[in-house]
C-alpha cells in the first residue's frame, strides 16, 4: 500500500493555507506540497532513509509484542523482526475491505488481518506515523516548527481513494481512520476529506503535465498501476484551454487487484518452491529467507529494470538478504551467497499480471463499441510502479499493435513523466486549478459508478403499489401512501457535474399547533443495471446506505406556508403549514456530501444543521456536515 500525500500552503496576509492532498496506493507513501510562490516539493527526508533522498516510504509497520510500535517505513529495515513476539504489518490499506480480508484469509496469506477492525487499526497508527513526519518536517521548512506550529493555519488535507473501492462502509472506514490519526483535526482551520479516485488523479495528471498534444474531443486511456491495484480511466478532452483544460469520463472508473506486490508473491513462491527440494541448505539460511529476499532493494533493482534493453541478460543473479558471501549450493542454484535466474524464470513473474491488465484494457475498449462510440483511444498512458515498468511497457504495445482493438487500431503507449507521483500530481494540480479557475475541476464530468435514491412515499396507486404497504393521511382522509418506496436520484452510469449537486425537495406537513422542526432521510443505494433497479424498499436489490436528519431549528412558524381547508356542511374546517426544505446531494468520486438548504439558501443555525448516520454498506457511524 502506498499513501499518497499532496501539501498545498497558501499564504495569505497572515501565514494561513495549508492543503495536504494524500491517495491510498498499496506500498509505499509519498507526500508533496507546494505554496502560490513555489513549485511542488516532495518530502525525501523520511526517518531511516539516510542520505538516499528517497521521495516514498514503505507502508509497513512492526508492532511489540505489547502491541505498541516498535518501528515504521525505512525504520523496519533494521528492526530485528524474529524477536518473540514481533508482528510485521504491510498491504494492511486493502483489508478494510472484508470481501478482500475475507479472499486473502481464505488463502492463507501471512500477516493478514484477523478483521477490517484490525485493518483499520494499522492504518491508523502508520498514517500517525506520517502525520507526525510531515508535521515536523513542513513546520521546519516554513519557519514555524517553534513559533505555534500549522495549528493557527487553514489547513486542507485532501486524501484520494483506491478506484476499487465501492463500499461506502469501506470509505468510511478509511476516513475514520484518517481523522484518529490527526489530519484535519489540530486546528480550528484544519479540514480531510476524500477527493478524486486514484484513476481520476492519474488521468488529471496526464492532461495537465502530458508533452501529448491532445485536441478537442480526443480520447486517451490512463492504465495506473501501482503496487496493489491497477486503475483505468477512459477520458475525453473537452476544452484544451492552455490554462484550465477539461476532460470528461467517457465510462465508469475501473480498478482491479493487480500491482507489484503480486510479483513479489510469485518471486517468494519461487524462491519457497526451490528451497522445499533442498532441506539440507535451511540450517544456514534464515527462516524467513524468501520474504527478505523478496524485500531486499537486490531484487527490487531486477524487477524495476527488468525489460531495459541495457539490463535484459539470461540469468539473474539476486543477493541473498542474511545470507553469507560464501555460501554456496548447487541445488539451490546458488554461488557466493547469490540465487540464481533465468530470464525466463523473471519473465513468468510479470507475465500473470500483464494478462489481467490486458484483459481489463480490452474491456475498457470493448465498452466503445458495445455503447456505440466509433471514438479511436489513440494514447495510452502508463503510470504507477508497475506502470513504469519497460517490460510491462514494451508488452502492452507489442499486444495492441499485433492485435490492434477495433476502437485502439493505433494506439500509441507513453510511460507518464515521474510515473510513481503521478496520482499525487493528479490531486495538487486539480485542488490548484479549481482554486486559480474558480472551481472549474480538470474532471468536468464523471460517470456514475452506483444508483441512489432515496424512501419516499407516494400517492397510492392500486395498479402501481399493488402489495405494497399504505397508510392514510393524517389530514385527507380519503388520500393513501405508498411507502418505502424509492425515488432513484441519480442511475448508475448517468453523468455526473460536480458543480451542480442533486437536489430532493421536501414538503413536509405540521399540525397548526407543532413546532417540529427535525426530520430524517433514508438513503439507499443499488450497484444493479439500471433495468432492473426496484421500485421499493420491498423488492430486493437495493441496501440502505444512511440515514440524514435535517434540523432546521431555529425555523419560526412565519416563515413556513400556511394552509386552510374549508369545512363542509358535515366537516370542520382546518389549517396546517407546510415547510419546505431541500436536501443537496454531492456524489464526489469516493464519497457522498449533504447539504440542507431552506428558502434558497444553504442553512446554518447554531448548530449542526445536517447529521449523517451510515449503516449497513455505510458502517455504523455518523458524522455531522
Amino acid at each position: 500500500m502506498h499513501i499518497e500525500q499532496v501539501l498545498l500552503l497558501r499564504w495569505t496576509a497572515n501565514p494561513t493555507f495549508l492543503c495536504l492532498l494524500t491517495s491510498a496506493p498499496l506500498t509505499l507513501a509519498r507526500v508533496a506540497w507546494m505554496t502560490p510562490r513555489t513549485p511542488i516539493q516532495v518530502i525525501n527526508d523520511w526517518p531511516g532513509s539516510g542520505d538516499r533522498g528517497e521521495r516514498k516510504v514503505p507502508t509497513t509497520i512492526i508492532y511489540n509484542a505489547d502491541g505498541n510500535i516498535s518501528s515504521w517505513g525505512f525504520m523496519c529495515a533494521d528492526d530485528d523482526e524474529n524477536v518473540p513476539g514481533k508482528t510485521r504489518r504491510e498491504f494492511f490499506k486493502i483489508f478494510l475491505d472484508d470481501d478482500t480480508l475475507a479472499a486473502a484469509q481464505k488463502q492463507g496469506l501471512e500477516h493478514v488481518p484477523r478483521s477490517t477492525s484490525d485493518a483499520q487499526r494499522y492504518v491508523t497508527d502508520y498514517l500517525k506515523q506520517v502525520y507526525g513526519h510531515i508535521k515536523e518536517s513542513i513546520e521546519t521548512q516554513c519557519g514555524r516548527r517553534h513559533f505555534g506550529g500549522w495549528a493557527g493555519m487553514a489547513v486542507t488535507f485532501l486524501f484520494s481513494a483506491p478506484t476499487t473501492w465501492t463500499k461506502m462502509g469501506v470509505v468510511n472506514a478509511f476516513k475514520n481512520a484518517i481523522s484518529d490519526a490527526g489530519f484535519g483535526i489540530e486546528g480550528p482551520r484544519h479540514m480531510a476529506q476524500l477527493d478524486l479516485t486514484e484513476a481520476e488523479a492519474a488521468a488529471v495528471a496526464t492532461l495537465k503535465t502530458s508533452p501529448v498534444e491532445f485536441q478537442l474531443g480526443n480520447l486517451f486511456l490512463t492504465v495506473d498501476a501501482g503496487g496493489g491495484t491497477t486503475d483505468l480511466a477512459l477520458m475525453q478532452i473537452t476544452s484544451t484551454d492552455g490554462n484550465f483544460p477539461q476532460m470528461s469520463q467517457m465510462a465508469a472508473v475501473r480498478g482491479v487487484g493487480i500491482g507489484s506486490s503480486l510479483i513479489d508473491r510469485a518471486f517468494v513462491r519461487l524462491v519457497a518452491q526451490r528451497l522445499s527440494t533442498c532441506p539440507d541448505a535451511h540450517d544456514r539460511l534464515p527462516t524467513d529467507c524468501a520474504n527478505r529476499m523478496a524485500r531486499s532493494h537486490h531484487f527490487r533493482t531486477v524487477k524495476h529494470k527488468f525489460g531495459e534493453r541495457a539490463y535484459m541478460q539470461s540469468v539473474y543473479r539476486i543477493q541473498m538478504d542474511g545470507v553469507s558471501h560464501d555460501f554456496s549450493h548447487p541445488g539451490l542454484r546458488v554461488e557466493n551467497g547469490r540465487m540464481a535466474f533465468t530470464k525466463e524464470e523473471i519473465t513468468s513473474l510479470f507475465e500473470v499480471q500483464i494478462e489481467g491488465i490486458m484483459r481489463r484494457i480490452k474491456e475498457q475498449l470493448d465498452w466503445l463499441g458495445v455503447n456505440g462510440q466509433p471514438q479511436q483511444v489513440d494514447h495510452m498512458i502508463l503510470s504507477g510502479g508497475l506502470g513504469s515498468s519497460a517490460y510491462v511497457r514494451d508488452r502492452l504495445q507489442q499486444q495492441f499493435t499485433s492485435y490492434p482493438h477495433p476502437n485502439a487500431s493505433q494506439i500509441a503507449v507513453i510511460p507518464c513523466q515521474d510515473p510513481q507521483l503521478v496520482v499525487v500530481r493528479g490531486l495538487l494540480l486539480d485542488h490548484q486549478q479549481k482554486m486559480e479557475s474558480g472551481n472549474l475541476a480538470v474532471l468536468a464530468t464523471r460517470i456514475a459508478r452506483a444508483s441512489y435514491g432515496i424512501i419516499v412515499r407516494e400517492i397510492y396507486s392500486p395498479a402501481k403499489h399493488f402489495n405494497e404497504d399504505v397508510v392514510d393521511d393524517q389530514f385527507e382522509h380519503k388520500q393513501k401512501w405508498a411507502i418505502n418506496q424509492i425515488e432513484w436520484l441519480i442511475r448508475k452510469g448517468d453523468v455526473i457535474n460536480p458543480a451542480k449537486p442533486l437536489v430532493k425537495s421536501f414538503d413536509i406537513r405540521l399540525k397548526a399547533a407543532e413546532t417540529t422542526r427535525s426530520w430524517d432521510a433514508k438513503i439507499v443505494t443499488s450497484h444493479n443495471e439500471v433495468s432492473f433497479l426496484p421500485s421499493s424498499m420491498k423488492h430486493a436489490g437495493a441496501f440502505k446506505l444512511c440515514e440524514v436528519k435535517s434540523n432546521l431549528t431555529g425555523v419560526q412558524q412565519e416563515q413556513l406556508i400556511l394552509k386552510e381547508k374549508r369545512g363542509t356542511c358535515f366537516s370542520r374546517g382546518f389549517k396546517f403549514y407546510i415547510c419546505q426544505f431541500d436536501i443537496r446531494v454531492i456524489v464526489a468520486p469516493a464519497d457522498l456530501r449533504f447539504e440542507l438548504w431552506f428558502a434558497g439558501q444553504k442553512f446554518s443555525g447554531n448548530h449542526e444543521p445536517i447529521a449523517v448516520t451510515w449503516e449497513d454498506e455505510g458502517a455504523s457511524t455518523t458524522s455531522e456536515k
